[in-house]
């Protein structure tokens, strides 16, 4: 049922923010997962911002690159510092930020990297080969550039087969 939330959800935040069908902008989510070249372009990916005064706390850019199959991506990224989401890296180990990525590959299958996974896999000691790494290179409030690569396990099960994610990059227009 959660899985079935999460990917409605990711679909009405791209349909009702951004109703734009060609992307003719720039603006772009890609990423090679499991070996495979993705473009999640089908709209305009998204971004939304949350904000405390002037720092930028809270992130998520959403990508769809199949609405038929289900295929589209959700980057989460929301930190509590003073200074906020700055460009700079950030890692699922990193304490002062909470971090996720899902990866819907259909309706019925969800692959999650982040902070929680991170933890589930250090409490269950199993080593992460490749961490959730964002990278941000601008971000303001009209858009946000980054770089993204990790491994992504199917329904978060660090215990299974990790799928690795890598040369993923993400450009997208920002709205509060």
């Amino acid at each position: 049922m959660m899985k079935r939330f999460t990917f409605f959800s990711l679909v009405l935040v791209c349909t009702f923010v951004s109703c734009k069908k060609s992307n003719s902008s720039g603006y772009h989510v890609n990423a090679t997962i499991g070996g495979k070249g993705k473009a999640f372009n089908f709209i305009e990916p998204v971004g939304l911002i949350e904000k405390t005064g002037q720092a930028i706390t809270s992130l998520v850019i959403t990508g769809i690159l199949d609405t038929a199959a289900g295929e589209a991506i959700q980057i989460q990224l929301s930190c509590g510092t003073d200074k906020g989401i700055v460009p700079g890296a950030y890692v699922d180990t990193a304490t002062d930020c909470v971090m996720q990525v899902i990866y819907s590959s259909d309706k019925d299958h969800e692959y999650y990297a982040g902070t929680t996974i991170a933890g589930w896999a250090e409490s269950s000691n199993i080593t992460l080969k490749n961490h959730l790494k964002i990278v941000i290179t601008s971000i303001d409030d009209k858009s946000v550039k980054g770089t993204l690569g990790g491994d992504i396990f199917l329904d978060g099960d660090v215990s299974t087969t990790a799928v690795t994610m890598t040369n993923g990059d993400f450009y997208a227009q920002v709205d509060q």
